[in-house]
């Protein structure tokens, strides 16, 4: 209600009036029943409240027309303002590019002043550092030719004793590759005695586990296989395979439990164990 009383004061002043004049008619008019009175003025009464209606409507329409045009021109005036702002900063942009480009203009013939008076500094302190350098550079070059030579002696009495210590290095170098093939030589040999020891001692662990399958021949049969083991002489689970077979299945079995039954296998620590980490087996029953 208060909006529309600010929208269109006047509509509403007359909306209310139309409404007093209503209620007046009704209440008066409930009392003129009781005498008898002609129907004409109850026509009029109704019709006064329909013209009153079209005027209340052609009111508000032109009190809307009002408030549109207001707007439109609040709209034009506001458009015009912010043309005219964007006018303003173009030509303040103008201004300051105008501005930039002069200061640019007047540093680059600083610039270019400075260039050629510093090209003109560096040509002549250029002119007299090249003439100290050329009698430096002869002189120096006399005492270089002196050290060259100095240098040329040195160097043969130097080459000289470098070739006689070369031969010495080659022969101290032959002498202990001799010695050191000696020593790999007896080494690889005692490994493969400890080695051979090692094998012997796990087949007859391996044979202490073995039971006979009672069949004929079985003293005969050979098969070989390949153990795998972990530092200990532990036989990893699963690690037993068999190689070579005897042609016998049961016979091959019974090894391979005898193997399960007889770890840990007596095996070497260190670095020789390495070559027992897959140990390669042939195993034949010994009475």
């Amino acid at each position: 209600m208060l909006a529309m009383l600010k929208r269109s004061p006047v509509a509403v002043f007359l909306a209310v009036a139309l409404h007093l004049l209503i209620v007046f008619f009704l209440i008066f008019g409930m009392e003129w029943e009781l005498f008898p009175q002609q129907e004409n003025p109850q026509v009029e009464v109704v019709q006064a409240h329909a013209v009153d209606m079209k005027k209340l409507r052609q009111v508000e329409a032109e009190e809307k027309a009002r408030a549109r045009e207001k707007k439109e021109q609040q709209a034009k005036k506001q458009k015009q303002a912010e043309e005219k702002k964007r006018l303003a900063a173009l030509e303040k942009k103008r201004k300051a590019d105008a501005e930039a480009k002069r200061k640019a203009v007047a540093k680059q013939k600083a610039e270019a002043e400075a260039k050629r008076k510093a090209e003109v500094k560096r040509k002549a302190e250029a002119k007299r550092k090249a003439e100290e350098k050329r009698k430096a550079d002869a002189i120096a070059k006399k005492k270089a030719e002196e050290k060259r030579k100095a240098e040329a002696e040195a160097k043969r009495k130097a080459e000289a004793k470098r070739q006689a210590e070369l031969a010495a290095k080659r022969e101290a170098a032959a002498r202990a590759e001799r010695e050191r093939a000696l020593q790999d030589q007896l080494a690889a040999e005692q490994n493969a005695r400890e080695t051979d020891r090692y094998v012997a001692v796990i087949k007859q662990q391996i044979n202490r586990n073995w039971r006979r399958t009672g069949l004929p021949g079985e003293d005969q049969l050979t098969c070989r296989l390949r153990v795998r083991l972990i530092p200990g002489g532990e036989v990893i689970p699963g690690g037993v395979s068999i190689v070579k077979s005897s042609g016998n299945a049961a016979f091959d079995n019974k090894v391979e439990q005898a193997i399960y039954k007889a770890s840990p296998l007596p095996v070497p620590s260190g670095p020789l164990f390495e070559s027992f980490r897959n140990l390669t087996i042939d195993f034949k029953p010994s009475k």
